[in-house]
């Protein structure tokens, strides 16, 4: 089935290069499917990625979207810099959250992005719902609709595998596995099938529209203005990563370097959160790599760094397994969250939740919470089918794994997530929740970093370690504590830092590479004059820094513009009382502990007033609103305001 008609252009402004200047539009409900114009005006305003999504978002739903209804907007935006940039293989899809019920985004790299951009697009937006299972071909201008019966129940690797067959060995895919189909709040898009836009049910967003797959196969390259200024600062930026010590750490180590860097600092997320540090000696990023990669240094399109590995297990009670990574957050969500300290069982279950697309992160993470819960008595085994989730029982994880991506018995309860767990479980397990807006909270302890973590509290997607990022504390340009600097100042440091990572998210390139590990702040800061040149390069613009750390900050008020619609307000940005009101220990029993974070509110509002938000609300200011060229966004708010 092929439905296809033009549309009258946004604007009939140009775009030079960087930008293919088309979003295509695809409505399954009626098959209807058009591309429209970008204008020059609107890149400039939102960028591109988690600006895109933003501004689609606020435009397509309203206060009342059902995440799994017809009326959700599924959003897949690269950016100016996806495939024109090193280390840019980066793409930012969005919805509306089942699982937190806020604005939804997921970053996630490989190919997909750097592939919808070669086909001619800065931006897709899929609306409505199928009658039947289809997948969306894409091959430049010509997209089909195509009947998806034969894939149905299919893991994500069957699926990758069917499509290629039917379309193009070659074609770049996005796909949903039984979980998805099974509209579980845990699941996530599988992307070729090494990468995961993971958090908050987008997978759950995709079978709700009975789109089991998307392909996508370009042939038009993209556009670059002066590609002699693009060619010198491209090289700059290379140079410099092959001077910077980190690059070394991601290539040999990869993300598991911050196994022992955070057990050090008493922050990881041990059994649910009730420890900071264990003994990691026999799950960490050397053995993983000692006695597991069979394929070290890949990547994600152009990327200098190739962080990726692969792992495979070749004996044993797991002996066959095949796993790519797994990457820090799934071994610390499989590992010590849960009790186990088994590489072999960690990478066997990193397997099954990548063919099952489960969530490699907020999974294990409601696992832990119904651990803890048995461990203090709250629920027993007849509440869980018969299991014995006690700390490490292996089997019990794997299996509780499988029965909520087919929402089988208790797996039925814990595919809605932590949220729909305490439901089941009643008042007595809330204590026990580990989550900020119904997303659990990463693998970096709360307590470990009082201002750096502020992110999880005030992001817009619930608990998120990616919302800010930045120079690796092993570098030395911390001669002291960001924590021990008064609230004002180091919530303005904090600021600062959110914006930095946020200009990262628009432009679509690498978090690790252009934020999170680089050894130096003048480093950083190299990288990121030569990113703007090869953004100015591409597009012919002479956009400077403060107009794009501008853009930076629209979007951060713009995405709690979206949650304000949604009614989020100041007390959804609170930790759990756990993380407020008790230390965390050690469980190396070494009598080594972290504070609670007791001036919490301090922080906040200090947040609040750096970043042009009112302090009893929540809500964005109108007159910040305002000045970032926002009104239709403003009237909103103070309408909302006036209600309060």
């Amino acid at each position: 089935m092929t439905t296809k008609k033009n549309k009258a252009d946004i604007t009939h402004e140009c775009i030079e290069g960087g930008y293919t200047g088309k979003r295509l539009v695809i409505d399954l409900t009626n098959g209807d499917i058009y591309s429209e114009n970008i204008s020059e005006d609107f890149a400039r305003k939102f960028i591109g990625g988690k600006g895109f999504v933003a501004k689609t978002l606020w435009d397509e739903l309203d206060k009342d979207t059902d995440p799994l209804s017809k009326d959700n907007a599924l959003v897949f935006a690269p950016g100016p810099m996806t495939g024109i940039a090193p280390a840019s293989g980066r793409m930012t899809i969005g919805a509306r959250f089942p699982l937190t019920k806020t604005h939804g985004h997921s970053n996630v790299g490989g190919e997909f992005g750097t592939e919808l951009k070669q086909a001619g697009y800065d931006l897709m937006i899929i609306k409505g719902k199928s009658e039947k299972p289809v997948y969306i071909q894409i091959e430049d201008e010509e997209i089909k609709l195509k009947d998806a019966d034969f894939l149905w129940n299919f893991d994500t690797h069957e699926t990758i595998e069917g499509v290629r067959n039917d379309f193009d060995e070659d074609a770049q895919i996005a796909c949903i596995g039984p979980s998805g189909e099974n509209l579980v709040y845990l699941a996530g898009i599988c992307i070729n099938p090494d990468r995961y836009a993971a958090l908050g049910g987008l997978g759950a967003v995709m079978g709700s529209k009975n789109l089991k797959a998307i392909a996508v196969k370009g042939s038009k390259g993209i556009p670059i203005a002066n590609k002699d200024k693009w060619s010198e600062y491209y090289q700059n930026i290379l140079e410099i990563y092959e001077g910077d010590s980190t690059t070394e750490i991601g290539r040999e180590i990869g993300s598991n370097f911050l196994t022992e860097h955070h057990n050090e600092k008493n922050a990881l997320t041990v059994k649910n959160l009730q420890y900071g540090s264990t003994n990691v000696e026999d799950v960490n990023g050397e053995a993983l790599r000692d006695e597991y990669v069979v394929r070290n240094r890949s990547g994600c399109s152009l990327c200098p760094i190739s962080c990726q590995r692969r792992s495979e297990i070749d004996e044993g009670d797991y002996k066959g397994t095949n796993n790519n990574g797994p990457e820090y957050t799934s071994v610390s969500s499989l590992g010590w969250r849960v009790g186990i300290f088994s590489l072999d069982n960690i990478i066997y279950n990193s397997e099954i939740c990548d063919k099952l697309g489960l969530d490699t992160e907020n999974t294990p993470s409601v696992i832990s919470f119904v651990m803890e819960l048995y461990q203090r008595g709250i629920v027993s085994s007849e509440d869980l089918d018969g299991l014995k989730p006690y700390w490490g029982n292996e089997k019990a994880v794997t299996q509780l794994l499988k029965k909520i991506a087919f929402r089988e018995g208790i797996g039925d309860v814990l595919a809605d997530g932590i949220l729909g767990a305490v439901e089941h479980f009643g008042p007595d397990s809330e204590y026990y929740a580990m989550h900020i807006k119904g997303n659990d909270i990463p693998p970096n302890e709360p307590r470990a970093g009082h201002t750096y973590n502020m992110r999880y509290a005030v992001a817009s997607r619930g608990a998120d370690h990616l919302q800010a990022s930045g120079v690796s504390r092993s570098s030395g340009e911390f001669k002291g504590d960001i924590d021990d600097l008064p609230p004002e100042e180091s919530m303005k440091w904090f600021k600062d830092l959110e914006e930095a990572v946020m200009v990262v998210n628009l432009l679509n390139v690498c978090n690790w590479a252009y934020s999170a590990y680089s050894s130096t702040f003048e480093i950083l800061e190299e990288k990121k004059k030569n990113l703007l040149g090869i953004l100015n390069a591409s597009t012919d613009w002479e956009m400077s820094m403060e107009e794009l750390t501008e853009a930076a900050k629209r979007t951060i008020l713009l995405e709690r513009s979206i949650n304000a619609r949604f009614g989020f307000r100041r007390e959804d940005d609170y930790f759990p009382d756990r993380i407020l009101e008790e230390a965390c220990p050690s469980e190396l029993h070494n009598g080594k502990t972290t504070d609670p974070i007791e001036d919490f509110d301090q922080r906040l509002d200090w947040y609040y007033k750096h970043t042009g938000i009112d302090v009893e609300t929540g809500l964005p200011l109108v007159e910040e609103l305002e000045k970032l060229d926002l009104p239709e966004v403003a009237n909103v708010m103070n309408r909302l305001n006036g209600d309060d």
